[in-house]
């Protein structure tokens, strides 16, 4: 990017604020995937209990499963 230029990485629903969910109402969280050094969003599953989601380059998969004594981070790295 060159320099001076901003890249606005947040997404904020309308209804409720929330800077963790996608303009559809979807609940993510960030994952830079170092196998190809790219950045993407992760969404929650169906059924509430994970964030899943693969890399855009390669299609490795993550999975983030959500239980108690969890984080409140909302980024990661996946390796």
């Amino acid at each position: 990017m060159p320099p001076g230029e901003n890249l606005d990485l947040t997404s904020e629903d309308s209804s409720t604020g929330s800077p963790n969910s996608a303009p559809s109402g979807r609940r993510f969280v960030g994952v830079r995937f170092e196998c190809c050094g790219i950045y993407a969003r992760i969404y929650l599953n169906k059924a509430e209990t994970a964030y899943e989601g693969r890399c855009p380059r390669c299609l490795k998969a993550v999975r983030l499963r959500i239980g108690p004594g969890g984080t409140d981070q909302r980024f990661f790295t996946a390796y």
